[in-house]
């Protein structure tokens, strides 16, 4: 029964390769849905139809971070300035954010003045890291003077998990990524 013993069950043993095979299939499957550069992995068909004009479906919004905003939907990866205090915002860390500046769907937006009272985004937090290094570079003509510096800032990214409209509005019915053929 476990595939070390030879008790004469040769079909014992094509079961459990086929068990393990099929178990490994579904973990091959959890493990393809991101690309490497932390994207979703989308089927064929759904890109076609996203490029065709279909409705994205789903909730949307956009969030405000310390020195800018960004629009999200579930699933994407922000990769934000450095989020300080470091101990608060530890990798592996969830966080409830509500500061939401706007939230929608494919039938309802919600606009705050300044946020919507209610709304709430998941996000957490990947990884802590340095950004592709840029170039800075100084030159004073005809001076023989030039100065080349580089530079990589500090960058958290952070994924959403979840986007919640306020509670009077969380009943309304919205196309989501799965139901969009």
């Amino acid at each position: 029964a476990n595939g070390f013993s030879d008790d004469g069950g040769g079909d014992d043993d094509e079961d459990v390769e086929s068990y393990d095979e099929e178990s490994e299939e579904k973990a091959e499957e959890d493990l393809v849905r991101y690309n490497p550069d932390g994207s979703v992995r989308w089927k064929k068909s759904e890109l076609v139809a996203f490029r065709a004009g279909a409705p994205a479906g789903g909730l949307f919004a956009i969030i405000s971070l310390p020195g800018t905003q960004h629009k999200v939907t579930v699933d994407d990866v922000i990769v934000h300035n450095k989020l300080k205090p470091v101990e608060t915002f530890s990798v592996g860390s969830v966080h409830t954010l509500k500061d939401i500046l706007l939230v929608g769907s494919s039938h309802k937006t919600l606009v705050g003045l300044p946020f919507v009272s209610g709304a709430e985004v998941d996000v957490m937090v990947e990884e802590i890291t340095r950004d592709a290094k840029m170039v800075v570079f100084k030159k004073r003509r005809r001076k023989n003077s030039q100065r080349r510096n580089g530079f990589r800032r500090d960058v958290t990214m952070l994924r959403v998990l979840d986007i919640r409209m306020p509670s009077e509005h969380a009943d309304h019915k919205h196309n989501s990524r799965k139901e969009v053929t």
